[in-house]
């Protein structure tokens, strides 16, 4: 159950990232400065939410749970900035990614401290 709620944010972060670009396409000059940058975003959100679907699925990869934490946690400081640039942190775009971004952290915690624990002890000597 909770793999698949996990799974679930990853989903979010990505239907959010189809959210951004839509709205990229639609409110910036095409290849404008902003245009670009917005889109950077959306693919930074999208890769980010493929690879914490990846890690749900992955219980035992250290490397990639790292990975998709110190991502994640990225994440969670690009949507206090820009909650921060609007002067409005309860702004739905900013609520939501923090939401999502904070259940996957602790998901990916889960993930950290599971593969904290040594497998066996067949390579000691």
């Amino acid at each position: 159950m909770l793999r698949a709620i996990d799974r679930v944010c990853g989903w979010l972060m990505i239907l959010g990232s189809c959210g951004h670009t839509a709205g990229t396409l639609a409110g910036y000059p095409f290849m404008s400065q902003i245009f670009v940058w917005s889109l950077g975003t959306s693919l930074a959100g999208f890769l980010l939410g493929v690879l914490n679907i990846v890690r749900a699925g992955r219980s035992s990869d250290r490397t990639l749970a790292a990975i998709t934490t110190a991502g994640t946690c990225c994440w969670v400081l690009v949507a206090l900035g820009f909650g921060k640039s609007i002067n409005h942190f309860l702004d739905p775009r900013v609520a939501g990614n923090l939401a999502i971004a904070g259940a996957l952290l602790v998901f990916c915690g889960v993930t950290l401290h599971r593969t904290n624990r040594p497998l066996s002890n067949a390579g000691a000597a």
